[in-house]
This record gives structure tokens, sequence and C-alpha cells, in this order.
């Protein structure tokens, strides 16, 4: 079917979207095509997610080695598929 538009985004990742707002701000009547997921890369599978993990990280790391400041955490463990559940919702914000 076909679809009139003024301005044709490819892509709905970071440069995508804020190109697809300008134009409609602007007055283009905008359509965006994704193949995937909007936010593109970054958000869904890339810089948002791995620094979420590096995050947890760093609290799991952070927690086992805080005896010399007076911060004791004993039995300090990770339950992966939590970790994996607050990565997820922190992307789906």
């Amino acid at each position: 079917f076909p679809i009139e538009t003024d301005t044709l985004v490819i892509g709905a990742g970071p440069g995508g979207y804020v190109a697809a707002i300008r134009a409609a701000q602007l007055g283009q009547k905008v359509t965006v095509v994704e193949k995937a997921t909007l936010g593109g890369v970054c958000l869904n599978v890339g810089c948002i997610p791995s620094k979420a993990l590096i995050n947890a990280g760093h609290r799991y790391e952070n927690a086992k080695h805080s005896d010399d400041m007076g911060i004791t955490a004993e039995n300090v463990t990770v339950d992966f598929t939590k970790v994996q559940e607050w990565k997820a919702s922190v992307v789906n914000k």
C-alpha cells in the first residue's frame, strides 16, 4: 500500500528518531521505518544494556571489597537471572 510522506527516516536509533522529530517540527509529514525495536542498537543491545551490566558488576565488587572502609557484607552473591531482569527493566524504561 502506498504511503505519502515528505520525509522517510530509515532506522529509529538515536539519529533516526531525532531526525524524525526535527523534520516533524519543521512541518514535514514523517514516516519512520524500523526493522526491529525503536531505539536502535544502542538502547536495546549495545550501550544501555552493557552499561547496566557493568554497573551491576561494580556494585558486586564494591560490596565484596569494602571491609577497609568498615563496611562488611557477608555472602555476597550474584543472581544472574535477576541481573538480566533488572537490565531489561532499565532498557524498557
